[in-house]
């Protein structure tokens, strides 16, 4: 191994040299991820900016969904306020492998609307080749993923590669499994591209290998991520998001941070020279060979947990939440409404792509539905007049494709609050572009509950901004919390107050509501129908009927999904027809093959208001994914405001 040494040693021990009156030396560095899965490499990237002994000069993804990885990745070291590192993404192909709860955090307005450290135009090889060039001999690539784009360096730009100091794999298995039994395994990141791991291992770079061996010992329980996450500085908050949206439990694994450890902080790693090749299987195989890696084939644990938690706890203190203003009270939600702009009760995941934040967990029936949605950790969606300095705990439900609202818009929704007896319910205005809150002070904390907000008392953080008006489209309904808190939240309904008079009661179920003046027909509203214009003095649109392929009226409402329905349902909707002839209206399951409930409505040549009700008693589990209307042959029809729902007692 001895001809190995001075290549690699010499390169983990300047990260600890001290340079006369400089303070410590800062090692560039460039971290090649597979950011957004298991949240270790939030750890990793985490330690890396907590790390005075390291300057990271780029951040490049590898993977499936790189592009969307490195979205995540900026968005992690905006909210840090490390705004000057290039970051980009692996050219496909990448190893299969696709980004699931972490999206939620990708997703954050701030990186959709271009408010982050955007992803450069180079993809992660070429990128790579720049830094390595504008730094010769002084760069360590440290890779916490597969190896794809480290293969691509090595192919692509032989020439930068020789002028790398070193290569760190956090990857592979000497004698050690998942669980730290001695059962070496094929390790993720260099199974999942073999021959890219080959190239790597083969390439005769400097190199540093952080097998299982070492990263597995080293994990948080509860109780120690609990007092980590307690300091909640911006750092840990991140870090806490991720984690927290992963959903593991415990105890929390910190491989790849354990790889960063490794470089910075080597006196608690056990290390030896060995020769290691991959094998088809992609195992880490060590060989009677020259020895082409200097390898941690074991770790002191609890004192590199300590030192990195350290690290991450030291790194800022916690910023407080501001006050929050605009005070309101909780209102009588009435009767049955004008219309319904918006619902959730999080009982399907059809709308599960429309989740900003917070996580579906299951209900505690009979108090609310199977399921509810608890909250995540956030910054607030507010860019302009939010505070932006500290995290809040948030459920944030987005209604595509930002339904227009009334004079009378109402917000009714079932919550439950712990740790906190504020809450603040917040909505984004499409047309304004700016956001608008109201606040409810002294609410019980530890059951559920049902709240009732007038929507046209919000105003923007300096009171200004006005009520919300007739026609005004709205998105994002946002509901927080300070990160100490927690809230939970059950049946959201955005609606328009009951006109005077109304004597039905408020629904006790949402199913479905359908309106087309926003959005596209196939897109947001599937189904068979053409979206056109309202004739004056009415306003915005409304779904029209089409020639089927026997050239017979059909007007089809997709609901997007199955939707389960009671026993007692009914359906409302506004409709206006050219012929003399009824319509059939039918409640259909694609599944099932047939119609679960019929009706008819006259013919009206105005617009005119219809509620069918459907008796679905003798129906096993009713459940439909499609308002189907038949009008006549020879004749249209024209509908708006769809509503499905169970009546109210």
């Amino acid at each position: 191994m001895a001809p190995r040494l001075p290549l690699v040693l010499p390169f983990l021990l300047a990260l600890t040299t001290v340079l006369p009156g400089d303070g410590p030396k800062r090692s560039p560095v460039l971290l090649d991820t597979d950011f957004g899965g298991y949240p270790d490499d939030a750890f990793a990237l985490a330690l890396a900016v907590a790390s005075p002994e390291l300057e990271i000069v780029g951040v490049t993804t590898c993977g499936e969904d790189a592009e969307d990885r490195a979205w995540t990745a900026c968005r992690f070291l905006t909210q840090l306020g490390v705004k000057d590192v290039p970051v980009a993404f692996g050219a496909a192909p990448q190893p299969a492998g696709k980004m699931t709860d972490q999206l939620q955090y990708r997703r954050h307005p701030a990186a959709i609307f271009n408010r982050t450290l955007k992803p450069g135009k180079d993809r992660a090889a070429d990128a790579m080749a720049k830094a390595i060039h504008a730094r010769p001999g002084e760069v360590t690539l440290v890779c916490l993923g597969p190896l794809t784009n480290v293969a691509r360096l090595l192919r692509d730009h032989p020439d930068a590669a020789k002028k790398l100091k070193g290569v760190v794999v956090c990857g592979g298995a000497i004698e050690a499994d998942y669980d730290g039994k001695k059962a070496a395994v094929a390790e993720w990141n260099v199974k999942a591209d073999v021959p890219a791991a080959r190239a790597v291992f083969a390439s005769g770079v400097p190199l540093t290998v952080v097998p299982l061996d070492a990263t597995v010992p080293v994990t948080l329980n509860r109780q120690q991520a609990d007092a980590l996450y307690s300091t909640r500085n911006m750092l840990t908050l991140q870090v806490q998001n991720l984690e927290e949206l992963s959903g593991l439990g415990e105890p929390v694994k910190l491989f790849d941070l354990v790889g960063v450890a490794g470089l910075v902080e080597p006196k608690h790693f056990t290390w030896k020279s060995l020769a290691l090749t991959v094998n088809d299987q992609g195992r880490t195989v060590v060989t009677d060979g020259k020895a082409n890696a200097r390898v941690a084939v074991g770790v002191e644990s609890d004192p590199v947990r300590k030192w990195a938690t350290e690290r991450l706890v030291g790194w800022g203190k916690e910023s407080p939440p501001r006050e929050v203003k605009n005070r309101s009270k909780l209102i009588e939600r009435g009767g049955f409404p004008v219309r319904v702009h918006a619902f959730e009760d999080y009982e399907t995941d059809i709308e599960a792509r429309w989740y900003m934040s917070g996580k579906v967990e299951p209900g505690t029936p009979p108090t609310t539905g199977k399921s509810v949605c608890r909250d995540m950790l956030t910054q607030d969606f507010d860019d302009r007049q939010g505070d932006l300095k500290t995290m809040y705990r948030a459920v944030v439900f987005n209604p595509v494709p930002g339904p227009p609202m009334g004079p009378r818009t109402r917000l009714h929704f079932r919550y439950k609050l712990e740790g906190t007896s504020t809450l603040r319910v917040q909505l984004y205005s499409l047309t304004n572009g700016y956001h608008r809150y109201l606040s409810l002070h002294g609410l019980d904390q530890g059951r559920w509950l049902d709240g009732c907000v007038d929507m046209t008392d919000m105003r923007r953080p300096d009171g200004s901004g006005g009520p919300l008006a007739k026609d005004e489209r709205i998105d994002d309904i946002q509901f927080y919390v300070p990160a100490s808190g927690r809230v939970w939240i059950d049946e959201m309904v955005l609606f328009e107050a009951a006109a005077d008079g109304e004597k039905r009661p408020f629904p006790r179920r949402v199913v479905f509501t359908g309106w087309f003046d926003t959005g596209k027909q196939g897109k947001e509203w599937p189904g068979d129908f053409e979206i056109v214009a309202h004739e004056p003095p009415r306003t915005w649109k409304a779904a029209k009927s089409i020639p089927d392929a026997e050239g017979k009226p059909t007007l089809r409402v997709d609901l997007r999904g199955e939707r389960p329905l009671e026993a007692a349902t009914e359906l409302s909707f506004h409709y206006r027809t050219k012929g003399d002839q009824p319509v059939a209206v039918e409640l259909f399951s694609r599944r099932r093959g047939r119609s679960l409930g019929t009706a008819t409505v006259k013919p009206s040549a105005e617009w005119a208001a219809a509620t069918l009700a459907f008796d679905l008693a003798r129906v096993e589990k009713p459940a439909i994914d499609e308002v189907r209307f038949r009008p006549a042959a020879g004749c249209e029809l024209w509908i708006d405001d769809l509503f499905v729902y169970t009546p109210g007692r």
